[in-house]
């Protein structure tokens, strides 16, 4: 009796689960950060051995929908915000009780809207309700036209005409198709809610921002160019809340 009693339970809470990914419409926001890459481009080829070029570390922050058609696909979209960026800096002396000026940094960032549309395949899922899923697919990258200007100059005396370290960012605005897969694990839960964790990287084809740095080391200037595609590796966390009651997903649970 107890046996049957468990195995009862157990094909109930499968046939539950089996409903929460058929045909079933969720809400979720993700958040996550990621490091973005530029290119060198042109300009001087040999730097100084003090100068870096940072990747551009940034948040990103989406609003999304997803479908789930059964337990092996679902599809995703919405809108998101991010940035793509520059950080350039230069290695300084420094003391073991304050890091903090050990390099002399300078970045700037271009706001992004994008609006992502993605298919997922969802691999066999475990005891505890986890499974690995993949996803892929294309998102619309929106950014506007601006120039942003930064420099920083030790000096106090409000003396700007050499900076130390110099740059200038423009991008002309419009919009760019990028390529978008992630890798990571879900866990579906009893109220049909969804906590997803993913590695991501994003592909950009085609220029998007281009930034000329000036640097002056030991009476030496500098000066580099490079591009930026919107390429970036990053990690991401989501959640989904329960199944939006459709009148497809009622049938299918009754």
């Amino acid at each position: 009796m107890k046996k049957l009693i468990i195995l009862s339970a157990l094909a109930l809470s499968s046939f539950v689960f089996k409903a929460q990914e058929n045909n079933t419409w969720r809400w979720g926001a993700q958040i996550g950060m990621q490091g973005n890459q530029a290119k060198f481009v042109g300009g001087m080829s040999n730097a100084n051995a003090r100068f870096h070029q940072n990747p551009y570390g940034t948040g990103a922050l989406n609003f999304n929908v997803r479908y789930d058609y059964n337990q092996r696909w679902a599809f995703t979209s919405g809108i998101g915000f991010s940035s793509i960026g520059y950080e350039f800096a230069i290695a300084e002396n420094y003391s073991f009780y304050n890091l903090d000026k050990r390099y002399t940094t300078i970045n700037s960032s271009v706001g992004l809207v994008e609006i992502p549309v993605l298919a997922i395949y969802k691999f066999k899922q475990n005891c505890n309700n986890w499974k690995w899923v993949a996803s892929g697919g294309f998102v619309g990258i929106l950014y506007g036209a601006q120039t942003s200007d930064k420099q920083f100059n030790p000096n106090n005396d409000g003396q700007t005409s050499q900076p130390y370290i110099s740059s200038t960012t423009t991008t002309n605005g419009g919009g760019n198709l990028h390529a978008r897969f992630l890798i990571g694990k879900e866990k579906l839960f009893k109220n049909g809610s969804i906590f997803n964790a993913s590695l991501i990287w994003n592909a950009g084809f085609n220029n998007m921002a281009t930034s000329t740095v000036n640097y002056t080391i030991d009476g030496q200037s500098y000066q580099h160019k490079f591009n930026n595609t919107g390429n970036f590796f990053g990690f991401r966390f989501a959640y989904y809340l329960k199944p939006i009651k459709t009148s497809t997903a009622k049938t299918i649970q009754k």
